[in-house]
């Protein structure tokens, strides 16, 4: 952890001198990770998990299907200048409640996955607007079942800016802030908010929760990249105050913090460059395209 606070101050103060851009990224490239990360165990509790693993990474930014480390992943369905509808997704990590006290003698929290169309506003690569019904799954271990949906309203604000190091070595930086408003199902709310009569306790009564409204987020991000290395730092703030469910006994705190660094190394990539967000387009405008050239070839 201190090595990753030391490595962000030098590169935070070092003496740069702005270079002209950044070049054109790979096609692909994969690489070995180093993260850590301390988050709620879940929404609205008032205990934190760290957790601290090396992971390996890969990014592809193609016509269709983008997963980098600037736009998160998603796959285009559709797509024009200003609006598109996506393929995305998020998801919250598992939890033994043995290892939350406000959770002590209840299920295990599983492994919940989030995902479906997304529509999305940009104004190049600066602001961008995205509105998304997902549905959710939950892992129980081998077991999957259907955990209702999470409704998300997200605003984007992203940056880039290009330097000299002290070395002479180009650093690039890119940045991301966001404003998201959720709200979720009554099966979502359930996963983290109910509380069965069988699972009552002195301390915690029964409660059924409700479908409504269940956080504003506010996060940040950002990553220095330079040669093979990149460094990444990132926090996110999320309010619980007008929860749906905020009468729930589990509902503990209307504030959860949590913050990560982490690093990349690029071992490979490919020789072809990638293409680029303006030249990405969506599944049904190729489909579209070819279309049009059978039934009007020459055209």
């Amino acid at each position: 952890m201190r090595f990753f606070l030391t490595l962000l101050l030098v590169l935070s103060f070092a003496p740069w001198a702005f270079a002209d851009e950044e070049p054109a990224p790979p096609l692909w490239e994969w690489g070995l990770g180093l993260g850590y990360i301390r988050y709620a165990d879940y929404p609205s509790s008032d205990e934190y998990s760290d957790l601290m693993l090396p992971f390996p990474t890969f990014q592809y930014r193609g016509e269709y299907l983008r997963a980098d480390d600037r736009e998160g992943g998603r796959a285009y369905l559709f797509k024009s200048e200003t609006w598109s509808l996506e393929f995305s997704g998020g998801g919250r990590l598992p939890l033994d409640s043995s290892k939350n006290q406000a959770r002590q003698g209840m299920e295990n929290l599983p492994l919940v996955l989030d995902g479906g169309p997304q529509l999305v506003w940009s104004s190049g690569r600066t602001w961008e607007f995205q509105l998304a019904p997902f549905l959710s799954a939950a892992a129980y271990g081998s077991y999957i079942r259907q955990n209702g949906m999470r409704f998300k309203a997200q605003l984007i604000y992203r940056w880039e800016s290009y330097a000299r190091g002290p070395f002479a070595s180009p650093i690039y930086i890119s940045g991301t802030t966001a404003l998201e408003m959720n709200a979720a199902s009554q099966e979502y709310m359930r996963t983290y908010f109910e509380v069965d009569a069988g699972q009552a306790t002195s301390s915690r009564v029964a409660y059924n929760a409700v479908a409504g409204f269940l956080s504003n987020n506010l996060s940040y991000y950002q990553r220095f990249s330079s040669g093979r290395f990149s460094l990444y730092v990132g926090a996110s703030v999320s309010d619980y105050t007008w929860s749906a469910n905020r009468s729930s006994p589990l509902h503990k705190s209307d504030l959860n913090v949590g913050y990560g660094v982490g690093m990349i190394y690029q071992f490979g990539e490919s020789a072809k460059p990638s293409i680029s967000p303006e030249d990405t387009q969506g599944v049904i405008n190729r489909y579209r395209q070819l279309r049009h050239d059978r039934l009007f070839p020459g055209d």
